[in-house]
Formats: C-alpha cells, structure tokens, sequence
C-alpha cells in the first residue's frame, strides 16, 4: 500500500478482524524501495497473516525528522546508513536492531523518444545544448540525489551543469520529473528503471560505481514500537532469503556487512 504521511497520525495498533487480532506494523521507507517492498509486503503478509504491514514511502531525510520527533514509525528502512545510524545516537534505535538490507545503484535516464544517446556519451551528454533541465534527488535528503552530485563531481561535470539541476523531494518524484517530461534526463535508482513497467518506457545507462561511494542502504527497529516481535519479524523476513531474492531482482545487491 501507498500512503502519504500525515503528521499526527494515530500510533501503531492492533485491529480486530473477523474475530482475530491482526497487527498492523507502521513501516517507513525510502521511496526507491516502493516496487520491492511492495512485493515483499505481499509476501510477508502471506507468510504472517497475523501481521499488516502499512508503509509509507518518501525521503530518507524527512522520515529522519520526522522519527527525530517521535513519528509513529515501528520500522525505518532508509536509503543509506547515516540516517539510522543517527537514529542509534538518539538513542531511538537500538544498536542491535540496526541492520543494512540492501545496495543500491544510480542511472541516467531518459524516457523513450529522446533523441539523447546515453550508450554513447554517458554522463557526458549532461553537456549536451539541448538538455535544458536535469531531475536528481534533493542532495539534502536524498541519498540518491548525494550519489547524482558525487558522480557528477567525480566526472567534473557539476560545476558546468549545477544551474540545470531540477530537484526532487525523493526518488519518486525525480523519476516523475523526467516521465512528465519536465526534465529531460535523470539520475535515477537503478531499481526505480529495471521494473517491467519501465523497461520499455524510457532508456538507461549504468553510472560506473567507482564514480561514487557506496550506496548502502540501512534501517532499525524504533524503540518506541508498541510490536517489537512483529517488527523483528519482518526484519528477518527481510534480511532472509525470500526477502533478498526479491530485492535482487528489483536491481539491489547485498551489501558486504549483511
């Protein structure tokens, strides 16, 4: 499920559904992972009917804020380690229920029709006269988007280009921007453009990861979480084979410290 978060909104609870209780476990994650986790979710709810999973979907920084002053979150799966970690000297995660889930990768994209050839300049075409806008992620709250300017950096491209830049608030929206032909490329996570839907909706081409650090994504089990059990739960199915094959083929790799 989708949802937009709504500050205030009610804390985690136990609803009653046909005379049995059901946990409903309050989820934040980074919006790269939406078509994983919304596979995952499908598959932990099967294996767990006791348990429903409600995931809200936006930027790594925000949830960070907004988990900073208590949200009602009971699990964070985030877009980098830096985040969580922050979380841990907050003491509002717990070293032991932090853990890295996944690795990610950045693309340029172009939606289908451009005339833009990315096989053959890369990240080079960012220079190209006729790219006017360029969507990336907010850098600022968006580990995606910090990845996009360290690349372009490492190529020496963003000082030349900086003045296109078009910025998102998440990875979603970056991708929309470009879709909606409101930029006309786009870095992007890798996992955002490798999904059936998209294969024949626009074109890639693979950032060379020596360009930019690692991306490793990161989450923690909130100590504030009225269903710890259930969280952990999920934590395990997650981080378990079920959970790392979909993630693989949603374009993810497993990170060295899982």
């Amino acid at each position: 499920m989708f949802l937009v978060f709504i500050a205030g909104c009610a804390d985690s609870h136990v609803e009653q559904t046909s005379g049995h209780e059901t946990i409903v476990l309050k989820v934040a994650a980074a919006a790269n992972l939406q078509y994983a986790m919304t596979e995952i979710e499908s598959k932990f709810e099967e294996s767990q009917p006791a348990i429903s999973l409600e995931i809200t979907y936006g930027s790594s920084g925000q949830f960070f804020s907004q988990l900073s002053q208590l949200a009602p979150y009971d699990i964070f799966f985030s877009a980098d380690t830096n985040y969580p970690q922050k979380l841990v000297e907050q003491n509002l995660i717990a070293e032991a229920d932090y853990f890295p889930y996944a690795s990610g990768q950045i693309v340029l994209w172009v939606p289908e029709g451009s005339p833009l050839d990315l096989e053959a300049s890369g990240l080079q075409i960012l220079l190209d006269p006729s790219v006017k806008k360029i969507a990336i992620a907010n850098p600022r709250l968006a580990p995606y988007g910090s990845a996009a300017v360290e690349a372009m950096q490492h190529f020496e491209l963003y000082d030349q280009i900086k003045d296109k830049l078009v910025l998102g608030e998440n990875i979603s929206q970056t991708t929309h921007f470009v879709e909606s032909k409101a930029a006309d490329v786009g870095v992007l996570a890798f996992s955002q453009v490798c999904v059936p839907e998209q294969k024949n909706r626009g074109q890639y081409w693979k950032i060379p990861t020596d360009a930019y650090s690692p991306i490793i994504q990161a989450g923690g089990i909130l100590k504030t979480t009225s269903h710890p059990e259930a969280a952990r739960q999920f934590r395990e199915f997650v981080l378990g084979s079920n959970g790392q094959k979909i993630l693989f083929r949603f374009g993810y790799s497993i990170p060295e410290a899982n």
